[in-house]
């Protein structure tokens, strides 16, 4: 079967015929102008060049993310190039108890190895400009990976880090991972919490909106009873998911196929303004994990 050649067609057709080609096979062929030919013009996506309509290859990432496919390697015809896209094979959802547990999907996912995110915290993290000995509180820590940035924007600082988690395997491979810090079993809704001490940065990752949590009682508890004075705050909202162990973006609804990012917007804005009502300055950043830093500057 030939593969079909796309020149100047508009993109909804294009997209139209990849949701036709997936749904009935599983995958999708097709041959459209070189994108690296048309950066060399300097040509913005939509704009004509020698072989068709110019589109770079985010555009073709993108249709794939929104199609549920893998985007595989391209392969080079000359001025056209040959695009392939395969659907994901998607598990389903995990909703036990033992979904955070080591050897889960979700122990699989390592959170630096997206740029957004790798470059989001780093940022955060320098925002809270730690001196050595300063103390590291991270509620959800699971198996810890996000911890090893500390020593990426810190190195030679020893700090001391408590890490807390509802599931004790993750807790295990965390103190493996970082056998210099502390890690405890701890669920942040029940009391006891205010408890810890104070804390030069508090960390809270992909946790607000979680099952229990109460978003305005948590920040209470955090800017009250556990960060130092001229603390600094990072919060993570997720604004994706995984599918076939590819991030794809937008926060997902329970009965909604497609992203909804209603409830994430709310609340980022809420978080943002309980701490702007404090006293912080407030940063947000990111894009599949939405970063939301509240530094507190000492009076």
């Amino acid at each position: 079967m030939s593969v079909p050649i796309f020149t100047h067609e508009p993109l909804s057709e294009i997209l139209a015929w990849l949701r036709s080609e997936l749904d009935s096979s599983g995958e999708a062929r097709l041959k459209v102008p070189d994108p690296d030919a048309g950066h060399a013009l300097g040509l913005y996506p939509g704009e004509m060049g020698a072989a068709g309509v110019h589109r770079p290859y985010l555009t073709w990432t993108d249709a794939a993310d929104l199609l549920d496919a893998h985007f595989l390697t391209p392969t080079p015809l000359g001025e056209r190039v040959e695009l392939h896209f395969h659907r994901r094979a998607v598990s389903p959802r995990d909703r036990s108890s033992a979904r955070y547990a080591a050897g889960s999907e979700f122990s699989r996912i390592d959170k630096l190895e997206d740029p957004h995110f790798l470059h989001g915290l780093g940022e955060a993290l320098t925002r809270a400009e730690l001196k050595p000995g300063a103390r590291v509180l991270s509620l959800g820590v699971n198996g810890g990976r996000e911890l090893d940035l500390l020593e990426h924007v810190y190195p030679g600082h020893a700090f001391q880090v408590l890490g807390l988690d509802l599931e004790p395997s993750a807790l295990e491979r965390a103190q493996a991972r970082h056998p210099a810090y502390d890690f405890r079993v701890q669920d942040v809704t029940q009391p006891g919490l205010g408890e810890l001490g104070r804390y030069d940065a508090v960390l809270a990752l992909s946790l607000l909106q979680s099952p229990g949590v109460v978003q305005e009682d948590l920040l209470r508890t955090l800017r009250s009873d556990l960060l130092a004075p001229s603390g600094t705050l990072i919060l993570g909202f997720p604004n994706a998911r995984y599918r076939g162990g590819e991030l794809s973006y937008g926060a997902r609804m329970l009965n909604f196929t497609r992203p909804d990012l209603s409830l994430l917007m709310r609340d980022v804005t809420a978080a943002r303004r309980h701490l702007q009502r404090h006293g912080f300055t407030v940063y947000v950043t990111g894009k599949y994990e939405v970063l939301v830093t509240g530094v507190r500057l000492q009076e």
